[in-house]
């Protein structure tokens, strides 16, 4: 058995794999709920909108990509195709 998820950890536009009486499934997470969260299944057979902390398996957290400039500062010799572009 894995160990337990903290729901403090899950955010909005987080993915969760979950299992719910034995019916696994991933989903986008949308909310909190009074004792668990609101979610969105990614696949389309599965009718569960809310799940308790012991339904989620594992979690994956929503990163942003990374900004070019930020990837610049990194990495100066980097080439940048910003002088082909119509400007």
């Amino acid at each position: 058995m894995s160990s337990p998820v903290r729901l403090g950890s899950i955010n909005p536009g987080d993915i969760v794999r979950v299992s719910v009486r034995g019916r696994m499934f991933h989903a986008v997470v949308k909310g909190t709920a009074n004792d668990g969260l609101q979610v969105e299944p990614i696949e389309r057979n599965i009718s569960y909108r809310q799940i308790k902390a012991r339904d989620v398996l594992e979690h994956w957290a929503k990163r942003g990509r990374p900004r070019a400039e930020a990837t610049a500062q990194e990495n100066p010799a980097q080439a940048s195709f910003d002088h082909l572009l119509d400007h």
